[in-house]
């Protein structure tokens, strides 16, 4: 009885993941971004912060301004990415927008994660 049940997994991931049936992923990848950009939402946060920290310590010595935005623009994308991930939770079933593409981009929060350019901040600095 249990090999009957694990080759019907088999066969049935099979399915899921061949070409064909390609119309029946696309709902269940929606519900899993959905549920990733939920429980992740708060990263934008910290992401956001050290955006507007790499900014602001290129441009001034005073980023006291810069991660103020950081944090109040971080808060703002927490938000709208928690607010994205219900969306695509509560409408999974349903291609909505067309062809189950995400309301944000990126898909999710870890995908564009800002990375600190060499000697960006050293630059003001004197150093090279």
């Amino acid at each position: 009885m249990a090999f009957v049940r694990i080759a019907l997994i088999f066969v049935l991931t099979g399915f899921l993941v061949s070409s064909n049936s390609l119309a029946a992923v696309r709902p269940i990848q929606k519900f899993g971004r959905g549920i990733a950009n939920l429980v992740t939402a708060p990263v934008e946060i910290v992401k956001q912060e050290r955006s507007s920290w790499i900014q602001g310590s290129a441009k001034t010595f005073h980023i006291s301004a810069w991660l103020f935005c950081g944090a109040v623009y971080g808060v703002a994308m927490t938000v709208a990415r928690a607010g994205s991930g219900v969306w695509d939770i509560v409408t999974f079933p349903f291609a909505l927008p067309k062809d189950f593409k995400p309301l944000l981009k990126p898909d999710y929060v870890f995908q564009e994660w800002p990375r600190r350019q060499p000697g960006i901040i050293y630059k003001q600095l004197g150093d090279k």
